[in-house]
């Protein structure tokens, strides 16, 4: 069989993810798959699982790795691979059927190093249902999508671009560039150098405009959990600097987005571990990696090599500030959150309890959702203007039209959130005209949209 694509398949103790992971990669539309899967020492039946499956299906092989590292295994798979296109796939993930299909037919029609979609982060509401986010990277700039991009274009999304499972790669690009991850037992963030890698060299990419991958956001034990988070990082680019020399063969333009996707992998990092660990910036978890970033990023600060307009407003002041002095960025973090929580508890003391209505079935009534899955705040259904969605749901919650919104707030004490952003102020006189009695919420938490 000429193989298409090198599926590599890293796993951990993760027998209750498995099944649904390689079902989705074994029941592909694209045939011609290779199938590697890497176990790195599970004891909870996943590699007993494995061998089940591989006696079934020849198209799978099974690889122990002797440490515990996703570097390590995913270079095994990268070492064993025979297809022309290589693609890496979590296993407490999974995909939809025409992934490898869709992408490697673009791949071959366009010479592509590299071809790749979207992805969904998935999460678990509390009444048993998935809800998808779409992740896009091109929210703002779609017309990038469908386009063969350029060394150049790639190179500004070394801090967007930021995971390595959406795609697949050139087999024959990565092996004469010799870009494998970094082998670092019991770590996490291996990829962070691996995509360097490829950002630095890659000549031909292009990404859709569809989703395809299935990140799962429910893991506990995920790495993304791990409080040696920022150790991690800052132990990724210093193998980059130091064992790499990537930035020795980097240009002034290269060099300028690598720094700058340095500095967001830090503040991301620093900020989600400070919260976790209630502001407490003093932790060595915090402060060893954090003087390792500092003299990187202050280096380069001072030579403009990166600069004011690269940043949002936000983001260059909380850089400026955590340079400066991190209690005083931790004081300004905390005001920011006291601020966000405030707006909160202000939401839901106005609900008191009563089921609402979510007004608009997009992306942020679905965040709303979620809002109201944290809270316990009971959702009694959504509403939308679109008349092809009626008498349908909306994970398990019922979509009504504005006329029976009307007739429902007459018997029912609810609360009517309005989630659209562009046409509030034309819903909200909707559903004045309509002589809806009840309380109106129009602004919503923006953390979760």
């Amino acid at each position: 069989m000429n193989i298409k694509v090198s599926v590599i398949m890293p796993s951990l103790n993760v027998a209750s993810y498995i099944e649904k992971c390689i079902d989705s990669v074994l029941n592909q539309t694209l045939k011609e798959l290779e199938i590697i899967c890497v176990d790195a020492g599970s004891t909870d039946g996943t590699v007993e699982i494995l061998k089940e499956y591989a006696q079934k299906d020849s198209r799978i092989v099974l690889l122990q790795s002797e440490i515990k590292s996703y570097g390590r295994q995913v270079n095994m798979g990268l070492d064993y691979a025979g297809g022309e296109y290589v693609a890496i796939v979590e296993t407490d993930d999974w995909i939809e059927l025409d992934m490898y299909k869709t992408l490697y037919s673009y791949a071959k029609d366009n010479d592509l190093d590299y071809a790749a979609a979207d992805f969904d982060k998935i999460y678990k509401l509390n009444n048993g249902c998935d809800f998808n986010l779409r992740t896009y990277l091109f929210y703002n700039n779609k017309d990038w999508y469908g386009k063969v991009l350029n060394n150049e274009q790639l190179n500004t999304l070394r801090a967007s671009d930021y995971v390595l499972w959406k795609g697949i790669y050139n087999r024959s690009f990565l092996n004469q560039h010799r870009i494998r991850l970094h082998e670092s037992p019991k770590a996490a963030f291996q990829d962070m150098g691996f995509l360097q890698q490829v950002k630095t060299y890659i000549n031909r990419a292009m990404y859709l405009d569809k989703s395809f991958y299935r990140y799962r956001q429910d893991r506990d034990s995920a790495s993304s959990n791990n409080i040696n988070g920022l150790i991690f990082y800052k132990n990724e680019f210093e193998w980059i600097n130091e064992k790499l020399r990537l930035i020795e063969i980097l240009s002034d333009t290269h060099a300028r987005y690598y720094y700058y996707t340095m500095s967001i992998s830090l503040m991301s990092k620093y900020d989600e571990i400070l919260k976790k660990m209630n502001w407490n910036w003093r932790i060595e978890q915090l402060q060893m990696p954090y003087q390792w970033f500092k003299n990187e990023l202050e280096r380069v600060l001072d030579l403009k090599i990166i600069t004011k307009d690269m940043y949002a407003d936000e983001q260059w002041e909380e850089l400026i500030l955590l340079m400066l002095s991190p209690q005083e960025h931790s004081e300004w973090l905390k005001a920011k959150d006291i601020r966000e929580k405030n707006l909160y508890k202000k939401i839901i003391e106005k609900i008191a309890k009563r089921p609402v209505i979510i007004f608009g079935c997009g992306i942020r009534g679905g965040m709303f959702m979620m809002f109201c899955h944290k809270y316990n705040i009971p959702i009694r259904a959504f509403c939308d203007n679109n008349q092809q969605l009626y008498n349908s749901k909306r994970y398990s919650y019922d979509i009504i039209s504005p006329k029976y919104l009307a007739e429902i707030t007459k018997k029912e004490n609810l609360v009517i959130v309005i989630s659209v952003l562009k046409e509030k102020e034309s819903i909200y006189k909707q559903i004045k005209e309509l002589k809806i009695s009840a309380d109106i919420i129009e602004e919503i938490p923006t953390i979760y949209i």
